[in-house]
């Protein structure tokens, strides 16, 4: 019985060891470990005015200055997903009015109200960080740049232009600016 016993055995072990070993690849790995359902990966399409209204962010256009709030994407809703992708996001505000002097290059005296002139109704290009946009001036040089980022953007460059004109700021310092005359004609 022992021998037999132990002829089952060899016979076991030997076809063990000449049977070839399935070689896995990457891909293959990949294969077994997907999730029953497909994740989507795709950007959400979001409803940022909802979502500025619902964050408190509407913030009037003549009240200059940066401003930001931290929120999760998954209590946000208004497009964000309340299950998947769930992450701190960041929604920024600024506010900037851009006005431009009578003069070009530097100036050595003051510049008053009198002399200066708002870039009215033009396209402002921005730069932010990685995210970019454009936004509308109003008849008074007021215009609003809203964004999401997934990191506080206050410290961050921002680049603002209007036509070939351009200038870089910090974010969290840009107010009222005023450019020489030839942003005016842009």
């Amino acid at each position: 019985m022992r021998i037999l016993l132990f002829a089952a055995l060899c016979i076991l072990t030997a076809a063990c060891g000449s049977t070839p070993k399935q070689i896995e690849s990457p891909l293959m790995r990949e294969k077994t470990t997907m999730p029953s359902e497909p994740v989507d990966t795709s950007a959400p399409s979001v409803d940022y005015i909802g979502l500025q209204r619902a964050l408190g962010m509407e913030i009037p256009t003549n009240n200059l200055g940066y401003k930001e709030k931290v929120f999760n994407t998954c209590e946000a809703g208004y497009g964000y997903s309340s299950t998947h992708n769930c992450h701190r996001e960041y929604m920024v505000v600024i506010n900037i009015q851009l006005q431009c002097r009578d003069s070009v290059g530097q100036v050595s005296e003051g510049v008053n109200n009198a002399d200066l002139s708002p870039i009215a109704s033009k396209t402002v290009k921005w730069n932010l960080k990685g995210t970019q946009g454009t936004s509308q001036t109003d008849f008074d040089g007021f215009a609003q740049i809203m964004t999401v980022s997934n990191m506080s953007q206050k410290q961050q460059r921002l680049k603002l232009a209007v036509g070939n004109e351009f200038l870089y700021m910090r974010a969290n310092e840009i107010t009222r600016v005023v450019t020489p005359r030839n942003w005016c004609e842009q």
